[in-house]
């Protein structure tokens, strides 16, 4: 099985690190670049850019998909999942249940423009936690700034700052990063919760579930592809600062 990877951008490449760690099936990784960041566009254009996507992972081979991009797992997948023939694992299943494991009861969520629009989270935690809080703060600064690679300076921690406060208000317990960027920002975010809230990152959570429902292939050493719709050097260069890491050549899905 070949896995492709889908996102916006940089963002699933947090899901693609902890991905290949526990596959041994070749991975296909895709961002969007050319029409990032998907937080503020329509439902109808969410869905042309995953057609649009899909139908390129499929032509490069793939036969199992992570959607690594929360907001369109919020948006589109509830709408055309039942049509996809590829068996895919997207992020808000994975996401809510490693928060509920460890929440107290009051959850924030930092998420896209269109995620937080969607309610999807909100319908989910009802599900599983029907008695707790769950707070969604839309946070439209942060991808990107993570696709500048200002994952650590002056202007990621006022914007993580202004988008926190509103939520550390509200009394949470544990704060859901919503969104696959945000993962790159944990050390700030870390930092300025001060060891008080819980952190749940579920790129983990959710390579793991994409793991046992794409045919539970195990093991280490799988190759990857990267493909971007724009700009691949840049994809490149900002995707090996924030990795600390070298990546084989990114191509440009023409």
């Amino acid at each position: 099985m070949t896995i492709g990877i889908y996102d916006s951008g940089l963002g699933g490449l947090s899901v693609w690190r902890e991905l290949r760690r526990q596959v041994s099936a070749p991975l296909i990784y895709f961002g969007d670049t050319a029409h990032l960041p998907y937080g503020d566009k329509s439902p109808d254009q969410l869905m042309d850019y995953f057609r649009a996507s899909l139908a390129f992972l499929e032509s490069r081979g793939c036969t199992g998909l992570v959607v690594a991009c929360n907001t369109t797992s919020s948006v589109v997948l509830p709408r055309i999942k039942h049509l996809v023939k590829l068996p895919l694992v997207g992020m808000i299943e994975g996401a809510v249940e490693a928060a509920s494991a460890v929440t107290k009861g009051c959850i924030g969520v930092l998420a896209t423009q269109a995620t937080t629009a969607s309610g999807v989270y909100q319908r989910a935690f009802q599900d599983v936690l029907p008695h707790g809080q769950v707070f969604v703060q839309s946070a439209p600064a942060l991808v990107p700034l993570v696709e500048e690679g200002q994952v650590s300076g002056q202007r990621a921690r006022q914007a993580l700052q202004s988008y926190l406060e509103p939520l550390t208000a509200r009394g949470i317990d544990t704060l859901l990063l919503g969104c696959t960027h945000y993962s790159f920002l944990m050390e700030l975010i870390t930092e300025l919760l001060d060891g008080k809230i819980q952190i749940i990152d579920p790129a983990s959570a959710v390579a793991g579930e994409a793991k046992a429902a794409l045919a539970g292939i195990g093991g280490q050493g799988g190759t990857t592809e990267f493909w971007v719709s724009a700009q691949p050097e840049r994809f490149k260069a900002t995707a090996e600062l924030i990795l600390q890491e070298e990546l084989p050549p990114v191509y440009l899905k023409e």
